[in-house]
This record gives structure tokens, C-alpha cells and sequence, in this order.
């Protein structure tokens, strides 16, 4: 019964949290008359730090949205010079792909859902937020443990949903941003400035930090990572402001989750990729059999469900990975090659790479695998970019050789400098971190180019466009036209 009771809060606060988003909206300005069937609001639910942390499902489950860490964040990668779109496509995304997408977004929704779910984890997480003072005497470091993860959540919401839509993603920005969410309201938000999203989103991980060092209990184990603790939100604040070139903030929030988790070895990288192990995994969204709505990382690229490889992984990235010995044994020097692709088939004489890295569990072929948000290796390429970026070379290259010897057989340490050194770290961001979310992102805070040439593809469609110049107004995401619509405060991002 106590089950049942649960399950029907749940169900109830998240119908009444879908509510508070402008996004769907449409213009109609008449009364809602909502007819609740249990007598539950989401003030009478939460009664007690236990109810709160029931919340918190709410919270991870709007993450795990196919529209959000198990399908768009990786979809992004489409738009990079990572892949190229397949004969074996349906042309879901051949719009998206080619860069030809416009307010309307007639590409299934892609855009209007990257706008919508984010917010949607903000309205979870701001339920929690703004309740959970009333039941703080209860337990203070319970307390901490909840409204810390629901703070950490919503600055990371904020942030996803900033670096697609606005333009200019330097700390000090004054440049549109996007709409600031603190409460539960329906409400017609204005754009905030960059530099004050960057506001809110400092002080929700700053705030996060603080409460999270002092808990009640561990909310990750060493092979359960389900949760954002601390080390989540100190990763989440390095990348921010990496983003953000607040050089000295990310090589502090870095070093503090390098000093705490180590690099996996060569013969534990191939068992984080099919959840055999958590090393190195900071915070990653845990997908089971049963879990609702399709949690089924990559399956928009590659499906192993389907048998469809949508997207292809382009040789020009291909050839950048030292794949030494790879023809005789099937195992290159870099364990990473074959720990993220395979070659699917040979088509006029040319390779069709495609993606294994999120194949599944175990030795499972169903995409249903836990999708990795943060890991220490990305804090690595982190600081490394902050030291090369601040003329502290001596410790960039330490960083991009520790890296590259855990990963690459018989690594000989090399030394770089100026501008070698920065292309080097970010061309092994790309293939460190590749289809995890962050190459499109890159490209668009450094240098704004994409070249995507199709030789030697397997099976390119024929329409794939090559490259895109750093003048385009498509780096810049369109608000999503039923956004402009529903909210009179809305402004749209030029050329769209």
C-alpha cells in the first residue's frame, strides 16, 4: 500500500510539474481548471525530507528523457565533423545534420525538445528547492544531501539548455542568454543575459559544493554512480566554467575530482563502455530493463536494436587514432578505437565504421547501457586546456601525457607548445570524449568550423553536407517557435 502511495504522488507531481512550463502552451490565455483525482498538490506532498527525496526520482528521470541524456545529448554529435549520415538512414535528422533547421523545427521536434526537457529538470528540481526549507530541522545533513543534488541538477539544466541557445559563452557576456527559472509558476520569463545565467548557475553549483561535502550518507557507491555528489558537482562546475573561460575556477574544481578519482587502466576502459565497472565514472545516468521511456543511449546513431547505423563515423576521425597492430590482433595501440567502434561492413571498397560505445550491457546488443555524464578524463582535458590557455605549458602537457599513457600502449611522453599544444588537447577531447555530447560544443567555443569530407565513407547519403563556416547563425540553436509563441517576452536569436 505504502507502494502504491508512493507511486501515485509521483505520477501526480510530475502531471502538475509538466504544467509549469510556458513551452506548449500556445498563446490561449483562458483559465486552467485541472481536476486532481488524489487531492494531492505539490505543497500537500511533500511533508517530510523523505517526500523531498521521493522528488529526487523526478529529477533523474527527466535527465534520463529520451529528449535529454539517453538520446538528444548525444544526437548533437550529428551536427559535428564526427559523423556523416548513412544510406541506412531514415532522414529523422537529415535537417538537423546538414544544418538546415529553422524555428519551426519540423525535424521531430528536435530543438523545441532541447529547450523543453532541460526545464522540465529545472520544474523537478525547483520543487524541491523551494519547499524543502520548511522541513530543514528534520535532519540538517539529510537536508544537504537532497537540496544539494536538486541545486546541482538545476544548474546543470540551466546550463545544457544555455550553451545551445546563446551566442557568446564568455563569463563576462552580455549577449541573450535564456529565461533564469527559480520557481514552480507558470510564468512569461525574458531572456537573462549570458553573464547572468552564468550567475545563477555559479551559485547553485557553489551552493551545491557546500551542502554536499557534509551529508548524511554516500549517495554513490564505487559501482553506482547514479547519483550528482560533490565530486558531480565540482565536475559539473569545471566544465561550466571551462565554457565560461574561467580558467582558474576549472583547473581548481578539476584538480579536486582528478585528486579523488584515478584514470582507468587499459584493461579497465573496455568494462566502463558495457558497465562491467564504474572507474573513473563520476555521475552517470543508470538505465535498466523496464525503466521508462526508451533509456536507450545512441540508439539515434547506432541501433543495435534496429540494426540500423544511421550515422556513421566519418574516417577522417577514424584515421586520427593510433590504431597500430589493429589489422593483425583487431586491438589497436589505443584501447579507445575498439572500445568505441567497429567495422560494420565494407561498401565499394571503402570502411562503414559505426558506433559500439554504448552497444549495451555485459555482452548485450540492445543500446540499453548506462549513459556516462561526467568522467575524470574530461576533468584531465579540462585543466590541461586551462593551463595551456593560461601559459602553464609544463602542466598542460603533463596532463595530455597522463591521459594519453593510460590509454595508449607503450606512450611515450612528448613535450608541445603553443599552438600544437592546444590543437593536441582538443583533437584528444575529441576522441576521448567522442559521442558523449561535447564535440558540436567545442567546435562552437573554439574555432566554429565543421569540415565533414566523406572520403572513403562506407555508405555516405549523397546529400551530406561538408562544412559549415563560423559566420553561420546555425551555431546558435533556434527558440523553438512554440516557445516564441506561447511567450510574449521571447526573443529570437538573429537569423532565425
Amino acid at each position: 500500500m505504502e507502494k502504491l502511495k508512493t507511486m501515485i504522488k509521483t505520477k501526480y507531481i510530475g502531471w502538475v510539474a509538466s504544467l509549469g512550463l510556458v513551452i506548449g502552451l500556445g498563446s490561449c490565455n483562458k483559465s486552467l481548471e485541472l481536476q486532481n483525482p488524489f487531492g494531492l498538490t505539490p505543497t500537500n506532498s511533500f511533508t517530510d525530507l523523505a517526500s523531498y527525496q521521493r522528488q529526487l526520482s523526478g529529477v533523474y528521470g527527466a535527465f534520463a528523457s529520451p529528449d535529454y541524456h539517453n538520446g538528444y545529448t548525444m544526437t548533437t554529435e550529428i551536427l559535428s565533423d564526427n559523423t556523416y549520415e548513412t544510406l541506412e538512414s531514415l532522414v529523422n535528422f537529415n535537417q538537423v545534420h546538414n544544418w538546415q533547421y529553422d524555428a519551426s523545427d519540423r525535424q521531430r521536434t528536435f530543438f523545441t525538445a532541447m529547450w523543453r526537457q532541460p526545464y522540465n529538470t529545472i520544474l523537478q528540481a525547483n520543487y524541491i528547492i523551494n519547499g524543502i526549507d520548511n522541513v530543514r530541522s528534520e535532519n540538517e545533513r539529510f537536508y544537504n544531501r537532497i537540496l544539494g543534488q536538486a541545486l546541482a541538477a538545476r544548474a546543470i539544466a540551466h546550463f545544457d539548455v544555455l550553451k545551445g541557445y546563446a551566442d557568446n559563452l564568455d563569463r563576462a557576456s552580455t549577449s541573450p542568454g535564456i529565461p533564469v527559472k527559480t520557481d514552480t509558476r507558470i510564468t512569461f520569463p525574458a531572456r537573462a543575459s549570458v553573464r547572468e545565467v552564468y550567475d545563477a548557475i555559479y551559485a547553485d553549483l557553489n551552493r551545491a559544493i557546500t551542502l554536499l561535502s557534509d551529508v548524511d550518507a554516500a549517495i554513490n557507491t564505487a559501482t553506482n554512480k547514479g547519483g550528482i555528489d560533490v565530486w558531480g558537482a565540482r565536475a559539473a562546475l569545471a566544465r561550466v566554467a571551462l565554457y565560461a573561460k574561467d580558467y582558474t575556477t576549472a583547473t581548481t574544481q578539476a584538480t579536486a575530482v582528478i585528486n579523488q578519482f584515478p584514470l582507468a587502466t587499459r584493461a579497465q576502459f573496455p568494462g566502463i563502455w558495457n558497465d562491467a565497472n564504474s572507474t573513473e565514472v563520476i555521475w552517470a545516468i543508470v538505465n535498466n530493463s523496464g525503466d521508462p521511456g526508451s533509456p536507450f543511449p545512441s540508439a539515434e546513431l547506432m541501433s543495435f536494436r534496429a540494426n540500423r547505423n544511421t550515422f556513421g563515423v566519418l574516417p577522417a576521425f577514424v584515421s586520427t587514432f593510433d590504431t597500430t597492430g589493429f589489422a593483425a590482433t583487431g586491438t589497436g595501440r589505443d584501447i579507445r578505437f575498439t572500445s568505441y567502434f567497429f567495422l560494420r561492413n565494407r561498401v565499394g571498397g571503402a570502411d562503414n565504421w559505426a558506433l559500439s560505445k554504448f552497444r549495451g550491457k555485459g555482452t548485450a546488443s540492445d543500446n540499453l547501457v548506462n549513459f556516462k555524464v561526467f568522467r575524470v578524463a574530461e576533468m584531465y582535458l579540462i585543466r590541461a586546456e586551462a593551463a595551456a590557455l593560461t601559459n602553464n605549458a609544463t602542466q598542460a602537457n603533463a596532463d595530455l601525457n597522463a591521459l594519453k599513457a593510460a590509454r595508449i600502449l607503450n606512450w611515450v611522453n612528448v613535450t608541445l607548445s603553443g599552438a600544437a599544444l592546444t590543437n593536441e588537447i582538443a583533437a584528444e577531447r575529441r576522441r576521448e570524449m567522442c559521442f558523449e555530447g561535447h564535440r558540436w560544443y567545442d567546435l562552437k567555443r573554439t574555432t566554429r568550423v565543421v569540415s565533414r569530407p566523406v572520403t572513403g565513407a562506407g555508405n555516405p547519403n549523397s546529400g551530406v553536407q561538408t562544412s559549415l563556416p563560423s559566420t553561420s547563425h546555425r551555431w546558435v540553436f533556434p527558440i523553438p517557435e512554440v516557445e516564441m509563441r506561447a511567450n510574449p517576452n521571447m526573443t529570437q536569436n538573429t537569423g532565425y
